[in-house]
Parts: C-alpha cells; structure tokens; sequence
C-alpha cells in the first residue's frame, strides 16, 4: 500500500473490509495511524466527496474522548482515512493485560461525555464496542469509528457479529436510533468488561428467548453496588434507560465517591497460578466462598491423633515388609506416597526438565512446559516454580539486552519464544512495543544515513533535516548507539568547521558551524574549547556587537524571518550559538515569536493563507520557538480543510448548476450545496452569484411554464425562486398575478 506523503510501517489490524497500518508523515515528521478500505466500484474519487463530508471531518469537530481524524482522500481504489496514533490498545486489550475498576470506570465516563458530544453533533454511533474504544494514555479512553469508512466504501458494511453481542434491542430490531441505543451499548460494554461474558453470545444470560433483553445479568456480590447502573443501562425500553451521557457519568461519579467498591483489578484472561499466590491476600481479589454469600464450615474429620496413629502404623508396616522381602515394582510408588523415598515419575520429569534447561538448543517453551510437567505431579514444589521465575526473568533481560545491543532480529525471536511460553506477562507488552520503536528508528536511521551519504556532513540544510531525524530516532528508541553516534560525528564535524574558522578569523562563518554543532550535540567536550577560541578571536565581540545591531535594523524593517541569511532571527540565533545568555538576543526572538504569531492571525483574519505558509516556511528555517509554529501550522490545516472543502462544492454546484439539477434531488442539488458553501463562508462572493444564477433560471422556467398554460407548474417553479432570492419584490408580484 503506497499513500503519497506517507511512510507505511506495519499493519496493525483488518477486518474484512479495511487494513488499518501504522504510518509516518514526512512532513512534517509524525507517526499517524491509516485507515484504508477497496471501494465496491472500484472508482474512490466518485466516494470521496461523500467521506469527506461526513460531520467527524469537518472543522472545529474535536473532543478530548475522540479520536482525532486529520484528512480523508484516496489511492488507486481505495478510499483512506488519516487519523492519530494512540499506542495505549484497546479495551479488550487492556482487559488482557488486566485493568483497575478504577480506570475502568473512568474510561466509561470518559466515552459518556464523547457520546453527548456527538449527539449534540447529531451523530449516532451505532457501533459501541470494546475493540472500538482505546487508550490515548494509561487513563484517557477516547472513542474511534465515528466516520463509517467501510459503509461508504461499500454502501453497506457486512454485519460484524462481534458488534451484535452489544446492540440495543432496538438495534437488532433494526429502528430508529438515538443517544439512548448507544448508551445501552455502552452498558453492555461495562457489563462485558466486569464479567468477561457478552449478552449476546453463547451463554448469555438472555433468558430463553436470545431476541430481546428479558433479564438484566446479574453482578457477582462484590460488584452489588454496581448493579443498579447496569439495570438502568440495559433497560429493554429506552425510556427507563439513561436519558445523556451526563446521568450515565454520574452514576458511575456517585459508585467512586462512596467508596463501596474495593480497589480490585478485572482481567478476561485466564489468572494463572503464579499470579493467584502473589494476590492471595491482596485487596481486590475476592474468594470463592465469599462470592457465593456463605461460609464454608469445615467438614466433619477424624481428631488429628487417629490419623497420626494410622499412618505411623501404615509406615511400621511398610518397614517391616520391606526388611523381610525384597521390594516390589510397586514398593517405590508406595515409599513415595508415605514419604519414605521420591517419585520415581516426579524424579524423571526433574530430570528431563534440567536436561532441556542444560541443552543450549532447547527452545524456551519446551524448558518452560518440562518444569509445568514437575508442577503437575508436585504443586508445591518450590524448586520447580523458582526455575520458571528464574526463566522468564533471564529471557526477559535477554530481551532487553538484544534491544540496547539493536540486535532486533535476535530480540524478536526471543519475544515470540517469551510470548508463547508466558503468554498472560504483562512485561511483554512494553518489550513489544520497544522492539516495533526500535524498527521504525533503525528505519529513519538508514534513511538519514544515505541522505547525508548522497548530500555530505558540511551541506548545512541536509545536516539540519538529519540532526531533527536522529533526535526523532533517539525519542523512539533512547540510547540508541546509532543515533547517538551519528549525533556525535556531526557534532564533531561542525566543532572543527567552526574552530578552523576561528583560526583563519572568519568568526561569521565560525558561529554558523558552532550553531550546527551544538544542536547535533551540546554536551560535547569539544564544544567549550570551541568557545573559547571563537570568543579570543579579536573580532568576536565587534561581530557580536554588529550582529545585534544588525538584527535590530532588520527588526525595524520588518525582515524578521526572510530574506534567509539576512534576517532578524537568524542573526539572534548566530550570537546566541556563540554565547548562549546573550539578553539582547534572547529578548529579540521573544519579540519576534509574538509579531509572526500576531502577523499569522491577521492574515487568517483577511483569508491570506498562502501568505501564512510562507511565512512558515520562513519561521521554520531560522530556529524560531518550534511551539509557536505548531499553533500556526494547526491553524493554517483546519483553514486549508475548509477551503478545500469549499472549493470542492463550488465545483460540485456548478456542475449541478448547467446539468439543471437546481433543487432536485433532495441530496444532490446545486442549492443545497451552495447553502452549506455560505455556513461555512458566510461572506463567500461565488456562492452567492450562483444561487442568484440558480433563481434566475428557476424564474425563468417558471415564466415559460405559464405562457404554455402549465399554471401550477408555473407557480411551484416560481415559489422556488422566492425560496432562493426571497427579497424579489417583481417575482413576488407576479406570483400574486398567477393566483
């Protein structure tokens, strides 16, 4: 898959209908998440216009429980959708990997307030589901599939049965959808993520007839002060549901204030045996006879002095028996079960698995599953549980080890070994996550390398494009050697460019090379001397007086970021190189930063945004705050969206215009589209003479209508007009006439 502008990195997800990859935006640099589907005609230039239109697109559509779509558009036959990466996985993920009621109830209330946000936006989602909620961070849940990519690409989306297990009744029964039926989804998420069961799915406590919701499932004992949420939230009639989003959340907000549930962790992975004796005590962890409402009384047994009598007498026996005779094969097992001697069974598992551990081919499942054969003949048996802590610890530091080493492919084979004999280690998910970092910065690493290879070290742009990757490298994958080697022979590179430059006096040249240098690497030993030898240099302080005044001049002139090389901000940052606490130079591009930022808003406000990408493109190249050009360049994305969207319909209307679709269809006309062209830009100069030309002609129609004696056609054609261009005195006149 190639999408122009992007970088594909790896597939995360499909469906049947969609690929979902991970991405890098070149440029500006940014890890986004694509979301592609293969339209049904094939043709996805004919469906773009309808995806792009969809409300979750459009501008000023945000909410912080929202995934954030940044653009749609299309490749070959496909339609995409490009939207932000979050690394956090999904619910059903987290549920994996085990997550506290806490969050857990947060995430909910989370999704509440997305669910008004988009309800006030009239949307329905229709498609709440765990695989449909993620993890911005550890405790920000945020709601995805807003914008039906698939249903668009397809017309209609084949029936996700995983979806069924949490649709309202009223969605099965295929009517009429409000907030309410998202909410019941909402609830049918929480009752899944508490219960690990689904409502409609094998099992589900559904009552006999699977159609409609006849009993709402009961919470285990220790949930009680949950149950009355779930009751209101799975309601059959929607009236008895939540009416918002807010009186879902405050439910929740009530449970968490009165401090009625304990703090325990829910997981719908199987808990493993290591894991129950490190919570056996623990809060949270709640156990069987507890659950069930009733103590277990202990059973009625023999006083402990009969069975000691007993076996004492059992074990004379056997002693006896065995000093007269020789022992039987069954002797061995019988001194194994009084004690007397080892498992024979137990002593061969022991032994088998001590071997594997030994053999330096043996795979890490198979030692794991020889010390799981010791456990099952001897549960208790220490020896074999330290063994499998012992394993899982050194394979993990191995793993690591590989990693800070960038030996990927050695880490990766020894991860799938890892998650296939540990499969239920939290641990694995952030080694996973480091390897797939440490793939992408080895990727951007030898990008950067060839791109220095073809451009050499002392090509200033190609040495400042290459400094921005390897920090990128170094933020995926820390103390990465390559980069931090690459780092450093560009700082080393330019330390000497600048101190030959000092030597020969040519001190501009020397604080360029010291700019370059100090960005690659400030804390560089070699950089102090560099300094120093810059600021002996007899014309140093006079080229550092004259750089201020210059900048000052270039200041007063307005050249605050152009031309390059002779503007205000690169000759502050030329003095700051030089001498890093220069106050002049640090007030000047403080100064700087607030007249682009003040010079970028007035020209949003007179619709100049060609003159605020290039004054972008400016800023961008003389060091100035990377903060305030980020505020810029959002700003400048969502007025460029709207103008495109703009320009889009003024084309669609016009061509609806001279094919003489005026009003009809209801969902395709010129009028129509026009008057979402004036929503967006009331002051729009061309929407408003094609709806002038529209009434025009529908007057006209309904002129010639009327003189072929088609009276009431005449009429409707000329009420349309009015509709269009109400202040029409004349028309409004002769309407009056055809009475």
């Amino acid at each position: 898959m190639e999408i122009p502008g992007f970088q594909i990195e790896r597939e995360l997800s499909r469906s049947q209908c969609t690929r979902v990859y991970l991405a890098s935006r070149l440029h500006p640099y940014r890890r986004v998440a694509i979301k592609v589907a293969h339209c049904a005609d094939g043709n996805a230039a004919n469906r773009l216009h309808r995806l792009r239109s969809h409300r979750a697109l459009q501008p000023g559509f945000r909410h912080p429980h929202i995934v954030h779509l940044e653009s749609a558009g299309a490749a070959g036959p496909s339609l995409y959708l490009v939207m932000e990466y979050l690394e956090g996985g999904t619910l059903d993920q987290n549920l994996v990997w085990g997550l506290g009621v806490p969050k857990l109830l947060a995430a909910v209330s989370g999704i509440c307030d997305a669910l008004d946000y988009t309800h006030g936006e009239e949307l329905v989602h229709g498609r709440i589901r765990p695989a449909n909620i993620l993890f911005r961070s550890e405790a920000e849940a945020v709601l995805a599939e807003l914008c039906p990519l698939e249903t668009i690409a397809v017309d209609q989306a084949p029936l996700d049965a995983r979806q069924c297990n949490f649709s309202s009744p009223e969605q099965e029964a295929g009517a009429p959808l409000d907030l309410r039926s998202d909410l019941f989804s909402l609830g049918a998420v929480l009752h899944h993520a508490l219960t690990g069961e689904v409502l409609r799915g094998p099992g589900a406590n559904l009552g006999r007839s699977g159609d409609l919701l006849a009993l709402t499932p009961r919470l285990p004992a220790h949930l009680n002060s949950l149950q009355p949420i779930l009751d209101q939230a799975l309601a059959t009639e929607p009236e008895r549901r939540f009416q918002s989003g807010a009186a879902f959340k405050s439910a929740l907000d009530a449970v968490c204030r009165n401090d009625s549930l304990k703090p325990f962790t829910v997981k719908t992975e199987a808990v493993t045996a290591q894991e129950i004796k490190r919570t056996d005590n623990a809060p949270g962890f709640v156990h069987r006879e507890f659950l069930d409402g009733a103590e277990h009384r202990p059973s009625r047994r023999p006083s402990r002095r009969l069975w000691w009598a007993a076996g004492l007498g059992l074990v004379l026996a056997a002693g006896a028996f065995y000093a007269v005779q020789e022992p039987s094969r069954w002797m061995p097992t019988l001194l194994a079960w009084t004690g007397l001697a080892e498992d024979p069974a137990l002593r061969s598992a022991w032994a088998e698995a001590q071997s594997l551990r030994e053999d330096p081919n043996a795979k890490l499942p198979a030692i794991v599953a020889g010390y799981r054969q010791v456990l099952a003949l001897d549960a208790g048996s220490e020896a074999a549980l330290q063994a499998i802590a012992e394993l899982s610890e050194q394979w993990r530091q191995g793993i690591s080890a590989s990693l800070e080493r960038n030996d990927l492919e050695s880490a990766a084979a020894n991860l799938a070994e890892m998650e296939v004999a540990f499969p239920n280690d939290e641990r694995l998910v952030d080694l996973e996550r480091e390897l797939i970092n440490r793939q992408a910065a080895n990727t951007l690493l030898g990008t950067t390398q060839a791109l220095l290879r073809n451009q050499g070290l002392s090509q200033i742009p190609a040495a400042t494009v290459a400094i921005q990757t390897y920090q990128e490298v170094l933020r995926l994958a820390p103390g990465h050697a390559g980069a931090l080697a690459e780092l450093a022979a560009l700082a080393e590179h330019y330390a000497s460019l600048a101190e030959q430059a000092a030597e020969r006096g040519d001190v501009d040249a020397a604080i360029i090379y010291l700019e370059r240098a100090t960005t690659a690497n400030d804390e560089l030993p070699v950089l102090a001397l560099v300094r120093e030898r810059i600021q002996q240099a007899t014309t140093a302080l006079t080229t550092i007086e004259e750089l201020l005044q210059r900048a000052s001049v270039y200041r007063a002139e307005g050249l605050l970021v152009h031309p390059p090389g002779e503007n205000a901000a690169q000759l502050y940052n030329r003095v700051l190189a030089t001498a890093p606490d220069n106050v002049i130079a640090l007030q000047g591009l403080d100064e700087i930063t607030s007249r682009l930022l003040t010079d970028a808003a007035r020209m949003f406000e007179d619709g100049n945004l060609n003159g605020v990408e290039a004054l972008l493109d400016q800023a961008s190249a003389t060091g100035i705050d990377a903060g305030a050009l980020d505020e810029i360049k959002a700003n400048l994305d969502e007025k460029v969206q709207a103008l495109s969207t703009i320009n889009e319909k003024l084309l669609e209307a016009e061509a609806l215009l001279g094919q003489g679709f005026i009003t009809e269809p209801q969902d395709a006309n010129a009028v129509s589209l026009l008057r979402d062209i004036q929503r967006l830009d009331p002051d729009n100069a061309r929407a408003a003479e094609l709806l002038e030309q529209a009434a025009l002609r529908l007057a006209e129609v309904a002129q010639e209508a009327f003189d072929a004696g088609l009276h009431g056609e005449a009429r409707h054609y000329l009420d349309l007009a009015l509709t269009v261009q109400p202040d029409e005195a004349q028309w409004r006149v002769l309407r009056q006439s055809w009475q």
